[in-house]
Parts: structure tokens; C-alpha cells; sequence
């Protein structure tokens, strides 16, 4: 009882700390203050005060409202909906059996079933939740946590069942039931605040590598971000042959945009241009703001013509879908695939706007190319296309 009493209270001050440090989660505080409900429930269960029915009862009702607050931190924190005033009625209810059984059934036995079907109803809740959690950042640490929960659920159930085949008089009585729950309590609540922790720890990380990966106004990766993944594909490329392709899309006459609607136009004609490239990009594309009002799009196994229509397609798309407020746009891309003298990322890239350079040269809102690969069909040498010599000289 001293072990769980120091343990439960350690982990509190853990969690204390992460409360204080982790503010902007829903969730968090929730779930810390049903732990120190717990700590305060825990500590009228093991006084050994009399009349020890009683206390008992009160540490067992205040158990009870400590799992329901920490039910409803996993709920926020996981983005779940759960309805407060259901968890009143609930624990409502729990007090009312307790009252019942100390003043009319006063036994050990009666009590600690009560007590565990409402303590388990509640951890298969929280299971649900966090089997639910659809957010990627921290799906690895809610699978442990769920895994606690639905364990400790479990071990509640075979307890019952001991109980029910052995009862002790009370919960201080010399039997290896209670030996094993406290054992258990210890387990359980170390598990507890080890897995709601790493669940915080790792959806913190995932949020900071988003931050650090992705362009503030346009919510695309930035340019931090598409360099890592571009020298992935061209590993992928030098080791198997496995070839991308390259659009760098700049924005045309965007200084006009911004003299005529201002910055907070520009910006939304930035914000439009990106939602219609990742709504109209392939899923394993990675679309990203190189720069200003330049974007950059890789695209991985395809080849030069698939990348050139990808480009065109992009093109008449958005020359045809203006913003919100009636802004109409048009772009110029200039697009490069991977050859078999292009083998490093840089390459690319001065292909690519060198392309882009010659479209905008060529009268803007048009696709140019940086290379004609020798399979390219007819119709795409025809199609006012840049040759990788004309591009060099450029």
C-alpha cells in the first residue's frame, strides 16, 4: 500500500509537469486531474480508517470519478465526442449502489463487483476511443495505451471472478486476491502514465516535424521539406531506375495581382493556387511552395509525356477556376523528368527553370519542356516544347 501510495503519487507530479508544459491539447488536463481524483481515492482506500466500510465506499466513488474524468481527457485528446452530463448520471448512479450495499448488503464481495463492472465499462470506452484515433501522429502510443486499458479491463473481469470463488471479508484481509490486485494497481497505474505520456510525447513531435515540414500560408511542404523528399526519389532513381518527373509552376503576373487586390489578395490567390494542386495531384505526389509564388511538384513513376500532360492538365484546370472573389489566374510550368545524364537533384531543379524561364519568355501561361526524351511521340515534339540544348543555352 505504501509502494502504490509513493508510485501514484509520483506519477501525479509527472503529469502535473506535462499539464503545465503542454497547453495547447485538449485533453491533457482533463485527464490529469481524474489521476489526482484517482491519488485522493487511493489514499481513502488504504487509510484503514473506520469505519472502514465507509471509507472504502468513498474511495471506491471517488476511484470511480477518477477513470470517468480521465475517460473524458481521452476523449478530447483524441478528438472524440462524449457527453459530460452522461458521466454524472453514471457516477450518479455508482454512488447511490455503494449507499445501497453499505447500508442494507454491507459485503466486500457485493462492492468490489459493483465497482468493477463500472470500472470496466469505462476502460472498454476508453479502449474505443483510442481504437477509434484516426490521427497519424500518435497512433503508435494510442495502440499501447489501448492495449492497458483493454488488459486492465480484462484482469478486472477475472478478478471478479476469483472474488466471486474465494471472497475475503474486506480488502486488508490476508488473501492472495488482494495481494494480486494491489500488484495490479501498481502495474496498471505505472502503464497508465507511461502510455498517456508517450501518446503526448509523440503527437508533440509529429506536430513539431509538421511545423518544421510545412509552409505557413499555404499548408503545402516547403521547400525544407521537398528538398528531403526529392533526394529520396533520386536515390530511389540512381539504385533501381525508377524515374520522376519535375513541375515548377510559377504564378503569371503575380506583382500585378498583388499592385491591384494588395498582399491579403495575393495571399489568397497563393492559398487558392495550392488547394487546386494537392486536390488535383495524385495521391503519392508531393506538392510544395518552392518560393514565393513559385510551386514545385514531384511527381514519382512516370514518364516524360504523363508528366507533361499532368502539367497541361493543371494548367487548363486553373486558368479556368478563379478564386473566391472572381480572381482569375494563369500559370507557367516548366517540367523535367529524370535521364540518364541527369543524376543529381540540382540538375533537375536548373532544368526545371530554365523550362519555366523560356515558358514565361514564350507569352506565359503554357507548359515548356526541359528534355525530349527519345521515345516521346510526335505530337509532344510538336507541342511548342523547349530541347534540353535550347534549354542550356537559356
Amino acid at each position: 500500500m505504501v509502494m502504490n501510495s509513493m508510485a501514484v503519487s509520483i506519477q501525479l507530479c509527472l503529469l502535473l509537469f506535462l499539464c503545465f508544459l503542454v497547453k495547447q491539447y485538449r485533453g491533457v488536463r482533463s485527464f490529469t486531474l481524474g489521476r489526482a481524483i484517482g491519488v485522493l481515492g487511493y489514499s481513502f482506500v488504504f487509510s484503514r480508517l473506520n469505519p472502514l466500510s465507509i471509507m472504502i465506499g468513498i474511495g471506491s466513488c471517488l476511484l470511480l470519478l477518477s477513470n470517468s474524468v480521465c475517460c473524458l481527457g481521452i476523449a478530447r485528446f483524441t478528438g472524440k465526442t462524449i457527453w459530460l452530463r452522461y458521466l454524472i448520471i453514471y457516477n450518479i448512479a455508482f454512488i447511490c449502489i455503494q449507499f445501497f450495499l453499505i447500508t442494507f448488503y454491507d459485503r466486500f464481495l457485493y462492492k468490489t463487483i459493483a465497482l468493477t463492472i463500472f470500472q470496466s465499462i469505462l476502460m472498454f470506452a476508453q479502449f474505443y476511443f483510442l481504437f477509434r484515433n484516426s490521427k497519424a501522429g500518435f497512433v503508435e502510443s494510442s495502440r499501447f495505451l489501448m492495449s492497458v486499458y483493454l488488459g486492465m479491463g480484462i484482469i478486472l473481469i477475472l478478478r471478479m471472478v476469483a472474488l466471486i470463488r474465494n471472497p475475503p471479508p474486506n480488502f486488508f484481509a490476508p488473501s492472495e486476491a488482494n495481494a494480486a490486485s494491489l500488484l495490479i494497481v501498481f502495474i496498471y497505474t505505472s502503464l497508465l502514465t507511461i502510455g498517456f505520456t508517450m501518446m503526448v510525447c509523440q503527437r508533440l513531435y509529429a506536430d513539431l516535424c509538421f511545423t518544421a515540414d510545412t509552409d505557413e500560408l499555404t499548408r503545402l511542404l516547403n521547400r525544407r521539406a521537398m528538398m528531403r523528399f526529392l533526394n529520396q526519389e533520386m536515390s530511389r532513381y540512381i539504385r533501381n531506375g525508377q524515374t520522376f518527373g519535375l513541375i515548377l509552376i510559377d504564378v503569371d503576373h503575380f506583382k500585378s495581382i498583388n499592385d491591384r487586390y494588395g498582399h491579403d489578395g495575393g495571399d489568397l490567390v497563393l492559398v487558392h493556387l495550392s488547394h487546386l494542386l494537392q486536390t488535383q495531384s495524385r495521391k503519392n505526389d508531393f506538392v510544395s511552395r518552392w518560393g514565393g509564388e513559385e510551386f514545385l511538384i514531384l511527381l514519382p513513376h512516370i514518364t516524360l509525356k504523363e508528366t507533361f500532360d499532368r502539367a497541361e492538365q493543371l494548367r487548363i484546370y486553373i486558368e479556368n477556376t478563379p478564386t473566391s472573389s472572381g480572381i482569375k489566374i494563369t500559370i507557367s510550368s516548366g517540367v523535367v523528368v529524370t535521364t540518364s545524364y541527369r543524376d543529381s537533384v540540382e540538375s533537375l531543379i536548373t532544368a526545371a527553370d530554365h523550362a519555366l524561364y523560356a515558358a514565361k519568355r514564350s507569352g506565359r501561361n503554357q507548359v515548356q519542356l526541359a528534355d525530349i526524351s527519345l521515345d516521346a511521340s510526335p505530337d509532344l515534339k510538336e507541342s511548342g516544347t523547349l530541347a534540353l540544348s535550347e534549354t542550356t543555352n537559356a
